[in-house]
């Protein structure tokens, strides 16, 4: 009897040690999984930023054991949450009265334009749930174009984007981070 116990005690010791060291490559390994995505898609889109890139997916603690799903999750929560803040931001300029006048009509455009935006993310997020993953590129991109109809409205009333130029820049940098993921999981649209 005490033979078996000690038999025991020993593979269930090996067990632990088996899950420990499991643990440890799994984050090892999926922890670089990160820097490889952004260092693919920053070289394969010059308008991705590494760094931005890396920062971004890497505030959210789930990226250490994600695998590329995972990312391209974290990715889109991003936009989406990133799209809510631009809207809040807008909002917080007009409040503070003190944009001028035409810049007030852009403004009070560019809430309803990063408002389809974050529908299109939405709508992007479900279809990726759903294995869609051409229809959530498409709505990835719908997203960027809400965002660029905002700055061409600046541009057409020869109104300086100044005030959202760098919410902007980092919007399309989520996205573009989104759909460089879902690409690499999809393959390059045909």
């Amino acid at each position: 009897m005490h033979q078996s116990i000690s038999l025991f005690s020993s593979c269930s010791s090996i067990f632990h040690i088996f899950l420990v060291l499991n643990f440890y490559i799994v984050v090892s390994v999926n922890g670089e999984i990160v820097n490889n995505q952004c260092k693919n898609l920053s070289s394969s889109d010059p308008q991705v930023n590494y760094d931005f890139c890396v920062s971004s997916l890497e505030a959210n603690p789930l990226s250490e054991t994600s695998d590329i799903f995972g990312l391209a999750e974290i990715s889109m929560e991003l936009c989406l949450n990133n799209a809510t803040y631009i809207q809040t931001y807008i909002d917080s300029i007009l409040k503070d009265g003190k944009a001028e006048p035409g810049a007030r009509v852009c403004l009070g455009n560019c809430i309803e334009f990063y408002s389809m935006a974050f529908r299109e993310v939405q709508k992007a997020m479900e279809a990726f749930s759903g294995k869609d993953y051409v229809t959530a590129l498409v709505r990835l991109g719908g997203a960027i174009a809400s965002a660029d109809t905002c700055q061409d409205g600046f541009t057409d009333a020869g109104v300086d984007f100044g005030p959202l130029r760098k919410q902007y820049d980092d919007f399309f940098q989520l996205d573009a981070i989104s759909l460089g993921i879902i690409t690499n999981i999809n393959g390059p649209l045909q």
